[in-house]
């Protein structure tokens, strides 16, 4: 997968909030739809999780500060009915683990 367009500049205040906070670590979660195998899903979800942290680590920041795992199509956050809906599924989220 290759991050979209409209991400850098998220990636951006997430390396410049991790710059700010230096013993901040963070955890990255990503996500898929549903459509697709078990194991597909699965490893798709944690290519993204790679991507990202690829990124966050190519601006500066610690791998060591940063862990992940794909959780396929485990957690939808929305209906996989529409592709409208799937796109809001396809995704990785970041959640602060030590500030």
């Amino acid at each position: 997968p290759e991050l979209l367009p409209q991400s850098y500049p998220e990636l951006d205040l997430v390396v410049q909030f991790m710059k700010e906070n230096p013993h901040l670590e963070i955890e990255l979660s990503g996500h898929t739809d549903s459509r697709g195998s078990f194991r597909q899903l699965m490893a798709l979800s944690q290519q993204r999780v790679n991507k990202v942290k690829s990124y966050l680590v190519s601006k500066g920041i610690s791998s060591k500060r940063i862990v992940g795992k794909g959780y396929g199509g485990s957690k939808p956050i929305a209906s996989n009915d529409t592709e409208e809906t799937r796109m809001l599924n396809r995704r990785v989220e970041f959640v602060i683990k030590k500030l």
